[in-house]
């Protein structure tokens, strides 16, 4: 984007003190840029430690950030240029360890109204995400040792190519997969529990496979869409209720007349995969 274009841009910086890290310099940014004919926004998150929220922006706003972070063991980063954004902090030292009081927040608001390639990388995060109404084409989330919770309550404003998720040691539990309506969708995952939930307004076919080497797979289907199971597991018990087995594949017993269908591979050592069977147009948390 050039740089001419027209632009609103806010910058507060504040100083936090809390009684319980008086010797900290707790600070806040907050930077808005207003939409000025962009058609696309690349997004790239990175964030260490602390508490992640992402959610769509009301009206004409293309993004904003606010962090709250220690001054004096990180600097801000958000950058924008040629419709790219970088969000997160950098830190001031090597080997920094931190204290639970020590974390900080970072929450960004994307618009609505333009196409998004997100790339969400982050470690020891509790991360609330909730990506519903947006327009999403690529998604790729890193997490390390986090608990993340990520919602698509909204159908997809477009057709997402491909979604990628690895997963470390961590709790990791996405809603409304049926509406991101995604034509491959690949979850790899260390050590941790995973919850994909496949609920949502189905416009479309998807492939996915999900590896997870030690932990539980649950698995939610919507009972009007088909599903086909191909499944690789060492020691991991897998819940076949509604499935027919046909040589190596699982068959949902809907499979022939179902209007979408889902090809799903599922590999795992050790562990449980769990399926749970809901209404068409039930929610989940």
């Amino acid at each position: 984007m050039s740089s001419c274009r027209p632009l609103a841009l806010a910058l507060v910086v504040a100083g936090l003190l809390p009684a319980a890290a008086a010797a900290q310099d707790w600070k806040t940014v907050t930077q808005v840029r207003q939409r000025a004919g962009e058609d696309e926004l690349r997004v790239n998150v990175q964030y260490g430690a602390g508490k992640l929220r992402v959610r769509p922006a009301r009206g004409n706003t293309l993004y904003r950030a606010t962090l709250e972070y220690d001054a004096d063991l990180f600097d801000p980063i958000t950058r924008y240029r040629d419709e790219r954004l970088t969000v997160g902090v950098e830190s001031r030292g090597e080997g920094i360890k931190l204290g639970r009081h020590e974390a900080g927040e970072l929450e960004i608001e994307l618009s609505r109204h333009v196409l998004l390639r997100l790339g969400l990388d982050f470690g020891a995060v509790e991360a609330d995400l909730e990506l519903g109404g947006l327009h999403i084409e690529d998604i790729d989330i890193n997490t390390g040792a986090s608990e993340t919770r990520l919602r698509f309550s909204e159908p997809n404003a477009g057709e997402c190519r491909n979604a990628d998720i690895d997963v470390g040691a961590a709790a990791f539990r996405v809603y409304g997969l049926g509406n991101l309506a995604c034509r491959s969708l690949h979850v790899d995952a260390g050590v941790g529990d995973v919850t994909l939930d496949f609920t949502g307004t189905w416009t479309r076919d998807m492939n996915a496979d999900v590896s997870v080497a030690l932990g539980t797979i649950e698995l939610i289907f919507p009972t009007d869409v088909g599903v086909r199971v191909d499944k690789d597991t060492f020691l991991a018990s897998f819940d076949a209720y509604r499935f027919d087995k046909r040589g190596d594949l699982y068959y949902s017993d809907n499979w022939n007349r179902a209007r979408h269908r889902l090809t799903l591979g599922v590999s795992g050592a050790f562990g449980s995969v769990d399926v749970r069977w809901v209404q068409p147009g039930a929610t989940t948390p």
